[in-house]
């Protein structure tokens, strides 16, 4: 399954937590107001299914900048990351194509759901 925890780490221990931080919120807040706009101007059936796909592309960030604020710095991401640094290239063009599923409407929001009850099932077997 493809963790976007470290899909976050990654960003933001290259690019840095501030930068990262504001593209987030940034994306969230313009794709689900897009969204929102075009649904309420739109009156043929593209409209309204464009409308949908921004509203979905707005939720999809929201589990980025979920992660974005756990990790809290870019030392906290280096240390997450620091197994996959020592082949930066591999990492980046995998981790490339890894960030190609935030265009899918409602699949991060999906898999961030699945992550976090399959680590809820695995804590409470573990007590």
């Amino acid at each position: 399954m493809i963790d976007l925890r470290k899909l976050a780490a990654l960003d933001i221990a290259f690019l840095g937590y501030r930068l990262i931080l504001a593209e987030y919120v940034f994306a969230v807040v313009l794709s689900l107001a897009l969204g929102i706009f075009i649904l309420a101007r739109g009156h043929s059936g593209w409209q309204i299914l464009l409308g949908v796909y921004f509203l979905c592309l707005g939720m999809n960030y929201v589990p980025m900048l979920w992660w974005t604020l756990a990790i809290g710095s870019r030392e906290n991401a280096r240390t997450e990351v620091e197994q996959e640094m020592s082949d930066r290239p591999a990492t980046m063009a995998r981790f490339r194509r890894v960030s190609l599923t935030l265009l899918v409407p409602l699949l991060p929001l999906g898999m961030m759901v699945a992550q976090r009850l399959k680590k809820r099932r695995a804590d409470g077997n573990s007590l």
